[in-house]
């Protein structure tokens, strides 16, 4: 496809404007970050979104759905937090550089919250969950994230920041007529 500055080519508009991804990105690089650690949160505690969803999957299925999901969710929030460093406000930054060192910690932890095994006599797989080191895990990983959406709806990342409403100015247009 050829591209022409400032023309027109079929349905194709083009402009000397630079692109401006920032919609896009916040989409996929912010947004959707947001709702997978809502998901892979969901998984970690339970297995599964739904609730008869389980009944499809063994124990040890849904034991490696939550490890799966805890890994998830840790390596979804280090790439966030790294999606929107370059956008937060100073003070932010700050806050938001303590938050990854605590997600940095876990990483020596996560292989620990779980173990593999095979049962000789049936050489069946036997998964456990270290229950009180994966809820540890869960519960600084649930912390961090509850605490993201603040730095980023400062840096207007998730509400748009307006401007103060003046319902003075508001009522005086309505009653003139505007």
């Amino acid at each position: 496809m050829v591209f022409k500055k400032g023309g027109e080519i079929g349905d194709i508009q083009t402009g000397s404007d630079a692109w401006n991804v920032a919609d896009g990105y916040t989409k996929l690089k912010i947004l959707r970050q947001l709702i997978m650690l809502d998901r892979w949160d969901t998984i970690a505690q339970f297995g599964t979104e739904e609730i008869d969803e389980d009944i499809s999957f063994n124990s040890n299925q849904i034991k490696k759905r939550r490890i799966e999901a805890l890994q998830r969710f840790h390596s979804t929030i280090k790439q966030l937090l790294g999606n929107v460093m370059f956008a937060l406000k100073k003070k932010d930054k700050e806050t938001l550089g303590k938050m990854l060192e605590r997600i940095k910690m876990i990483d020596e932890f996560l292989n620990k919250t779980h173990n593999a095994s095979e049962d000789l006599v049936s050489h069946e797989e036997l998964f456990t969950i270290n229950e009180e080191l994966f809820r540890k895990v869960l519960d600084i990983l649930q912390e961090v994230k509850d605490q993201l959406n603040t730095p980023l709806n400062n840096a207007g990342l998730i509400f748009r920041p307006s401007e103060e409403v003046d319902l003075d100015k508001i009522m005086a247009g309505i009653i003139d007529g505007g």
